[in-house]
């Protein structure tokens, strides 16, 4: 069974809430626990204040321990679970006797020595339902045992006793591992148990919120598989509505410039084949109508009509050999040769190979060049725009006109610049400047023809070499293009 985003979200809140709840009932079965059972000890410590006072007054009369060392009926007396009111016998006061007062002798007729009595524990008193007595110790300063039974747990709450501010010794209590009468069990038992419900509930609220919640956080997605899928059936004009500002807000207008830049490279593919069908046809019409003409005899195979007809050749070499360059900017295939070169020469050289051209377009040149600009590049695809830049000035720029190169350097970037006079470009077509087979032909008209793929492969050269070329409105009235390429 396939399971839906929606469903995997959900089934993913669910067992996320199954482990917080598993762990806080976990963690909170251990808190209460270790809390009720530290209630239960600090209890019982309250219970030994008294106790804490007799110890106290007893070590002030006896001045030591010694009277209590060893002697389990005199520690017993100190304890609060005593039901006879005797607490805090001194010593030289004979312990109270069983029944009777009489003594019981054993089967030697020998009453018992103290070291006969002290060997073993008496057990707890009836009233020590808790236990007390088998928990609780009497420590001296040095927390050496004095009396009572030891610790193996090593877990224990202590409380000092004090005589004019210095600590003379110390009760020490082992804490109950678990609550020792009915009520308290009763109480642990009942928090405990109301854990489950809680846990329970938390899990069809995750359940009944997750569903909903899931549903409408995966709007966004769902809107943009949508749109996917219409992008890979063609329809590249396709647009979302932003939901939200968020994430998926921002997915959705990633997927609109995605969409938009689809179409625009789809409208750009259709027009290139179109625009190279033109300009294919143009040259080949013109060789077929010259040489059928030379054919019937209308125009005479001589020497100008072959120049004729070698130029139009010679225009349609220059435009393949421009689309391969441009197909191998675009592959990422041209070869680059990159070392570190002064651009200054690479204009300087560039602006003397094409002066005696623009001078024959009756144009100036004007160059503005300084001595020493370091970049890291190839110096033959660097020439090849700067004289792209200029053929292009020369080829649009109305007789008498004016063309400038000039670069400087900023920071670490460098840039140059060629700039004509009249005509100008609009203002809303600059940035097409560099699509190919793009002209401006309403107000550049083409002398000299041209595909319009020279500032394409400009860009893409440029672009080769982490630079960035733009085009501007000149002051001089025409087009000034800015190249920016980063200091060596």
């Amino acid at each position: 069974m396939r399971i839906g985003v929606t469903g995997k979200m959900v089934l993913i809140l669910l067992a996320t809430s199954i482990m917080l709840v598993g762990a806080m009932a976990i963690a909170m079965d251990w808190s209460f626990q270790k809390g009720f059972l530290d209630y239960l000890t600090e209890a019982e410590l309250s219970r030994l204040d008294d106790t804490v006072v007799k110890l106290s007054n007893a070590y002030r009369r006896e001045g030591s321990w010694d009277f209590i060392r060893g002697r389990h009926r005199v520690w017993a007396s100190f304890l609060p679970h005593q039901l006879d009111g005797q607490v805090g016998v001194v010593p030289n006061q004979r312990p109270p006797f069983p029944s009777g007062g009489k003594i019981s002798m054993p089967a030697n007729g020998r009453p018992p020595t103290p070291r006969q009595h002290n060997r073993r524990t008496p057990p707890p008193p009836p009233g020590d339902r808790s236990g007390l007595s088998t928990r609780l110790r009497l420590l001296d300063e040095y927390k050496n045992n004095l009396i009572g039974p030891p610790d193996n747990s090593g877990e224990v709450s202590l409380r000092p006793i004090e005589l004019d501010g210095e600590v003379v010794g110390w009760l020490s209590l082992t804490p109950q591992s678990i609550p020792s009468s009915e009520l308290d069990k009763s109480f642990r038992d009942e928090q405990l148990n109301a854990i489950y419900p809680i846990a329970v509930g938390a899990l069809l609220l995750a359940l009944v919120l997750g569903i909903p919640l899931g549903r409408y956080l995966l709007i966004p997605v769902k809107d943009v598989a949508r749109g996917v899928h219409a992008l890979a059936k063609g329809r590249f004009e396709t647009q979302l509505k932003p939901r939200s500002n968020d994430e998926l807000g921002q997915l959705v207008l990633d997927f609109n410039a995605l969409a938009e830049a689809l179409q625009r490279n789809e409208l750009l593919r259709r027009q290139s084949m179109a625009d190279i069908s033109h300009e294919l046809r143009t040259p080949l019409a013109l060789l077929r109508g010259e040489i059928e003409a030379m054919q019937d005899g209308i125009r005479p195979a001589d020497q100008i009509q072959l120049v004729k007809l070698h130029d139009t050749i010679m225009q349609f070499n220059r435009m393949v050999d421009d689309l391969y360059d441009l197909a191998l900017t675009d592959a990422g295939a041209l070869n680059y040769r990159k070392e570190a070169l002064n651009l200054a020469d690479v204009l300087r050289d560039s602006a003397a190979s094409a002066e005696h051209r623009i001078e024959q377009s009756s144009l100036s040149l004007d160059c503005e060049i300084p001595q020493k600009l370091s970049v890291f590049g190839d110096a033959r695809r660097l020439r090849q725009v700067v004289d792209n830049l200029l053929k292009n000035s020369r080829r649009y720029t109305d007789p008498g006109g004016v063309i400038t190169l000039s670069a400087w350097q900023v920071s670490n970037k460098i840039y140059f610049k060629v700039e004509d006079s009249a005509p100008g470009v609009e203002k809303e077509t600059l940035s097409r400047l560099f699509d190919r087979f793009y002209r401006a032909e309403e107000s550049r008209s083409r002398v000299s023809g041209g595909a319009g793929l020279g500032l394409a492969i400009c860009r893409n050269i440029v672009d080769a070499h982490q630079g960035e070329i733009i085009a501007k409105s000149s002051p001089l009235g025409g087009l000034q293009v800015i190249v920016c390429l980063p200091l060596a």
